[in-house]
């Protein structure tokens, strides 16, 4: 039984991996006007990280983070290696850290959730479902290789 990982499986790792780049680099929050005067919008002048396009605070971080765990989904291939966990921890990091923010730009009025966000969310998400379905595929095809079940008498 090979335990790298499926073409399928990487390719889904690349897809990841691209939506979270899309993501930390577009925008996560627009602001929503504070009122209108004379037909037009009001602005409060507060800035919020995320409003901006393009790799401010710790966006280069996710970025390194992203690529190092497709490093090791690619290299996984060639190498013994299981890259499950490391896919799911990631990919849970990026549902915790950006479904916090996610979160507090939700709940605010004053703030709109932006592609950037969702993008990072799907990311997340898909990093840990590929992941979860490599440790799945594992356990199952693990329960086959021994010939006859040790659950039945």
């Amino acid at each position: 039984m090979a335990n790298n990982p499926s073409p399928a499986s990487l390719v889904a790792t690349i897809v990841a991996a691209v939506l979270g780049v899309l993501g930390v680099w577009l925008p996560w929050v627009r602001k929503r006007p504070a009122g209108y005067r004379d037909g037009g919008a009001i602005y409060t002048t507060e800035y919020v990280s995320g409003m901006e396009t393009g790799l401010r605070g710790i966006d280069p971080f996710v970025i390194l983070l992203v690529v190092i765990v497709v490093g090791v989904a690619v290299l996984a291939r060639y190498r013994s290696w299981r890259p499950d966990i490391a896919l799911v921890g990631v990919g849970g990091l990026l549902l915790w850290v950006f479904g916090t923010i996610f979160r507090n730009y939700w709940t605010v009025e004053q703030y709109t959730v932006e592609i950037g966000l969702y993008l990072l969310l799907a990311s997340g998400f898909l990093f840990v479902l590929v992941g979860a379905g490599g440790v799945l595929k594992r356990r199952l095809e693990s329960g086959t290789d021994h010939g006859r079940d040790p659950r039945i008498g």
